[in-house]
């Protein structure tokens, strides 16, 4: 068979859609989590290998053997955040972790959680089931909904972190990097390493698909002096002039560092840009309309080139956006 073979109908899926793969070491009847890796956009598939004859289920063969040669790719992958794994012949089983893991059924489990571990197991020991699967509409509505569901639960979990009065920083960035794609769909999922140089360390660091960086800072947003008022006039606040010099400062860093940057983790730092997520209108101690802050706030970004500033409430609005219109789609 030309092509892919149907057991990596799954693996190809995931490069399509972006959704970073979750990696596992298998010995001896252990399994080692190794981390989240992204398939490489550019060049993906290392090499092809011959997995043997298969017979695959076809409209035209459904009483006679349909032998075909199937092959397998090997994917380039570039590990977006995990444990390393030793060089040489040191075994990363010898002091990992070690924890035993049971499925526990609760009283309120869902009743279709047990026909969906059915029909799992079904598609594993029938890759041809899988394939004929994979060519329904409805199989792709139904990963679509699960997205958009997991999606909206992260939002909504976000939301109420940022209307929680005493959230820091770092509960702020617990949940923002695991949501990627609520800085749009330009960036491929998961981070990058967060320290790219030796004297500072980025929140989040995200890539578009050419290789090239864009930061996430992120400040907390319970600020009150989110703007201020200036004549006649919204002007940003100190705090917001704050971050936007150190997103500024982590450019210049990258800017002179972009050569050892590049040879050493293959990022190029030479377009990189900023974005800094600041404050909610809600917390802003100020007459002023959420539609006025936004404006101001608009003003202040139209001045800038490789640094934007955007507030959690705009961020969230924005996402909450892009799920209602993939939903309107169905």
């Amino acid at each position: 068979m030309d092509g892919v073979s149907y057991d990596n109908l799954a693996v190809l899926a995931h490069r399509r859609r972006g959704v970073p793969l979750r990696v596992f070491m298998v010995h001896h009847g252990e399994c080692l989590y190794v981390g989240e890796f992204a398939v490489e956009p550019e060049s993906p598939i290392e090499r092809w290998v011959d997995t043997g004859k298969r017979d695959i289920a076809t409209p035209y063969s459904r009483r006679r053997p349909n032998m075909v040669d199937t092959r397998a790719p090997l994917f380039r992958l570039r590990q977006l955040h995990g444990v390393s794994i030793p060089a040489g012949h040191v075994d990363p089983f010898q002091k990992a972790h070690r924890i035993n893991l049971r499925p526990q059924p609760g009283a309120d489990q869902f009743p279709a959680a047990t026909a969906i571990r059915d029909l799992l197991t079904a598609l594993e020991s029938e890759p041809s089931t899988a394939a004929s699967l994979g060519e329904l509409d409805e199989a792709q509505l139904l990963a679509t909904l699960v997205q958009r569901a997991r999606r909206q639960a992260d939002l909504d979990e976000l939301r109420a972190v940022v209307e929680n009065l005493d959230s820091r920083e770092s509960d702020l960035q617990r949940l923002v990097e695991r949501m990627t794609w609520i800085f749009g769909g330009e960036f491929l999922p998961g981070t990058a390493r967060r320290n790219l140089t030796l004297r500072d360390q980025l929140d989040l660091t995200l890539l578009r698909p050419d290789g090239t960086l864009h930061g996430v800072e992120l400040k907390k947003a319970n600020i009150e002096r989110l703007v201020t008022g200036q004549r006649n006039h919204l002007i940003v606040g100190a705090e917001v002039n704050k971050a936007v010099g150190q997103a500024m400062n982590y450019l210049r860093e990258l800017d002179e560092k972009r050569p050892q940057i590049l040879i050493d983790l293959g990022i190029d730092c030479r377009r990189a840009s900023m974005t800094v997520v600041i404050g909610h209108t809600a917390f802003a101690a100020t007459d002023a309309s959420p539609e006025e802050i936004d404006e101001a706030i608009r003003t202040y970004n139209s001045h800038l080139t490789r640094v934007s500033v955007t507030t959690y409430g705009r961020l969230i609005e924005n996402a909450q956006r892009m799920i209602d219109l993939t939903s309107s789609e169905r």
